[in-house]
């Protein structure tokens, strides 16, 4: 089992989504909000606030966690999934070897590029009624 911590990202009405690298052993090539996994014994705001600085090099604020959810990647993997809404002030990002590309995102571009099960999650927990994001 995984434990995944994310963060949707809210600056001046956009939300910040990165693209896998394309050599990444997992989901190489697609689109995702920023985070990671929450390394043993540590906190999950801290484990966020981390990912995000290694990830993308900008500092947050956590507002409040969105959902949870759990999903399997293969047969043998189960990730257990945590959703923050975050803030921050910073546009420019500091990609990671990670990532290859980012985008400060709007609503119709979330729909876009982000996978279905993830646009889907966001409806499910009501995410678009907590954040106004231009369309």
């Amino acid at each position: 089992m995984v434990n995944v911590v994310k963060g949707l990202i809210e600056n001046e009405g956009k939300v910040l989504i990165v693209k896998r690298s394309l050599v990444d052993e997992v989901g190489a090539g697609s689109w995702e909000t920023v985070g990671g996994k929450v390394h043993f014994g540590e906190e999950l705001e801290v484990a966020l606030v981390r990912e995000i600085r290694e990830e993308v090099g900008i500092k947050v604020q956590i507002d409040e966690l969105l959902f949870a959810n759990t999903f399997f990647t293969d047969p043998h993997r189960q990730v257990i999934l945590l959703m923050y809404l975050c803030r921050t002030k910073d546009h420019q990002v500091n990609l990671s070897e990670e990532h290859s590309e980012y985008m400060w995102a709007t609503r119709s571009e979330l729909y876009h590029y982000l996978p279905f099960e993830v646009t889907s999650d966001l409806e499910k927990y009501n995410v678009f009624d907590k954040i106004e994001l231009i369309d």
